[in-house]
């Protein structure tokens, strides 16, 4: 608190000012006070996050700035590695050509307006899975979720080199088996032809096994992979994710590459 601000203050209390106003006033004066936070200037509380109040006995007690909402959004959206996609990949953004995507547009709003258990798209590149899964995200974080982004082929390599090394691979994937929402990019993607391994097995069941068995986390998957195909590779892996997603799950296997056509 500057000096002179105190010196008053000092000088109101001698004056006969009562306890409750004299705390009152010096709430007033360090609501006066500019914080540190960045990322968005707040008017209210100057970027401190916080604003003093004090209760009717006096006591002088913080109460969290309107503000900070907004900031946890953009502290998430810049942790969640969606930052690049997400203005681009909206639900406003979509477009329904055929009653297919209408059906699908439709199943994602329903899904972001009430998130309950997984929700997984299957099929064929250029078909908008990425595009939803991450518009979801989107209406999510605004609403104050926390969320995460992995896509699968760069996650399974890092974390499959990080296996013998317990910190560096707790300390990878720990927030992801946490975070409330965690969005799951081309699940078992690999190269050309080739078959998951053993590893990604593994780091897959891991993963999504953590999250299974809380409820309360929200998991979004994109996969080339339709469900029959998940149960061939791994029956555990597979029925977990179909029995999560429920009805909020489609194959897109047979529908067309629209980054092909235009």
């Amino acid at each position: 608190m500057p000096p002179e601000i105190a010196a008053k203050l000092r000088n109101s209390m001698s004056a006969g000012v009562n306890s409750i106003d004299f705390e009152r006033r010096k709430a007033d004066a360090l609501n006066k006070e500019p914080g540190t936070l960045t990322g968005y200037d707040c008017p209210l509380c100057l970027n401190r996050g916080f604003m003093w109040r004090v209760r009717d006995s006096g006591e002088r007690y913080t109460e969290e700035c309107t503000c900070m909402p907004t900031r946890r959004n953009i502290r998430y959206l810049r942790e969640s590695g969606l930052e690049s996609l997400i203005k681009r990949y909206t639900f406003d953004a979509w477009q329904s050509r055929e009653t297919w995507q209408a059906r699908l547009l439709r199943m994602a709003r329903e899904y972001a307006e009430n998130p309950t258990g997984w929700f997984y798209l299957a099929g064929r590149p250029g078909t908008g899975k990425t595009h939803l899964c991450t518009a979801i995200c989107g209406e999510l974080m605004n609403r104050g979720f926390q969320a995460r982004y992995l896509l699968w082929r760069d996650f399974s390599v890092k974390a499959k080199s990080l296996v013998n090394d317990e910190e560096q691979y707790q300390a990878l994937m720990k927030p992801l088996k946490s975070v409330r929402v965690l969005y799951v990019d081309d699940l078992f993607k690999t190269g050309k032809g080739q078959e998951p391994t053993a590893g990604d097995v593994n780091l897959a069941f891991e993963l999504l096994n953590a999250r299974y068995n809380d409820e309360r986390k929200l998991t979004l998957i994109s996969s080339e992979l339709n469900a029959n195909r998940l149960l061939e590779i791994d029956e555990g892996i597979g029925s977990r994710i179909v029995q999560r997603a429920g009805e909020n799950y489609a194959d897109l296997s047979g529908r067309q590459n629209f980054r092909l056509t235009g």
